[in-house]
């Protein structure tokens, strides 16, 4: 199972890469394409404006169950990988270079879980 330590994570199996002072991609961790199974659709309840926390903002259907996306933070989309839902079994083969969204947040990276402390709770 691949976590790389310079992403942040979510109790919810989501990961995050700093790219701005306040924006983050998004997507989900290997962990999670594992445990949903072969990827056939992606549909996004939002793709534009202010998400709030614990918020669903769409879901994941796979060979083996359905993940819900929960917004980790309240936070603002600023882009929507449109190349995600016409491919979505490409998160299967490389889901750390497969995000859904762009967020803007203003909250520090310090809120959202560490590579060590994300690797204890898939253990």
């Amino acid at each position: 199972m691949i976590v790389l330590k310079n992403f942040y994570y979510t109790e919810n199996h989501l990961w995050l890469r700093k790219i701005g002072i306040y924006d983050f991609c998004i997507g989900i961790t290997d962990f999670a394409q594992k445990e949903i199974g072969e990827i056939h659709l992606i549909e996004f309840n939002k793709k534009q404006g202010v998400i709030r926390k614990g918020e669903s903002w769409g879901s994941i259907y796979g060979i083996n169950k359905t993940f819900q996306l929960i917004a980790p933070c309240d936070c603002k989309i600023i882009e929507v990988n449109q190349n995600i839902t016409i491919k979505p079994s490409h998160i299967n083969t490389d889901p750390y270079n497969c995000w859904f969204f762009i967020l803007s947040t203003n909250i520090s990276a310090g809120d959202f879980l560490t590579y060590e402390e994300y690797t204890q709770i898939i253990k």
